[in-house]
């Protein structure tokens, strides 16, 4: 009888044992499972950061600190402003203009912003690339574009922040445009316009306006 008590056990230690690596090795094997989804979807053109256009919204802005103004991707937060800045009001809220660079309130301190359609300044910041197209003329700054809105024979210089249209060819656009992917295509989204990368005449790589989302008023 003692001998087949201490079978009994020996047999119940086994099935424990063996048991218990088999639980060890599902989950070393999930583990693994996870790893290797996680690793692919990152490499993939569809991983977490990769935007899809649907009908004519494609991207939203990531932070809402006030729902009157749009916030670049990547804000950027400033305790004092920059000496020579300019205070602008427009449709009831306060900008702080600095070198191309909008700025509005945020608690105790300042964040980057970007500016309305309509918004105008009287110079137009250094470093702006002057673009013609067709009959037209604009200035692009840091992913804003500018029209010139002076009156004939006026020594006071307006500049009026607008759309492009759609065909205008950029050499560069802004640091945080972010990619996007529309019917397996990719392009490029900053500032409600997305781009798409081109050849030019000359074998030289441009980025053209395919569309622009103008917001409802």
């Amino acid at each position: 009888m003692k001998t087949i008590y201490r079978i009994t056990g020996i047999i119940l230690i086994l099935v424990s044992f063996l048991g218990t690596n088999t639980i060890q090795a599902q989950r070393s094997e999930d583990k693994r499972s996870r790893g290797t989804n996680t690793h692919r979807n990152y490499n993939t053109k569809q991983s977490v950061g990769t935007n899809h256009y649907r009908g004519d919204r494609y991207r939203t802005q990531p932070i809402h600190r006030n729902p009157h103004y749009r916030y670049p991707r990547r804000h950027r937060v400033i305790r004092t402003l920059p000496r020579h800045h300019v205070r602008v009001v427009y449709g009831g809220l306060p900008y702080f203009y600095y070198a191309g660079i909008y700025y509005t309130v945020y608690n105790n301190a300042y964040v980057t912003v970007l500016p309305p359609v309509g918004f105008r300044i009287t110079v137009l910041p250094a470093g702006y690339t002057r673009l013609v197209v067709g009959p037209s003329i604009y200035y692009y700054h840091s992913g804003v574009y500018y029209a010139n809105t002076s009156e004939p024979y006026s020594d006071e210089q307006k500049y009026e922040v607008t759309h492009p249209p759609v065909g205008t060819l950029l050499k560069t656009i802004h640091d945080d445009a972010e990619e996007v992917v529309i019917d397996g295509k990719i392009f490029y989204d900053y500032n409600n316009v997305l781009y798409k990368k081109v050849s030019t005449f000359d074998g030289n790589t441009a980025y053209e306006v395919v569309h622009v989302h103008k917001e409802n008023k």
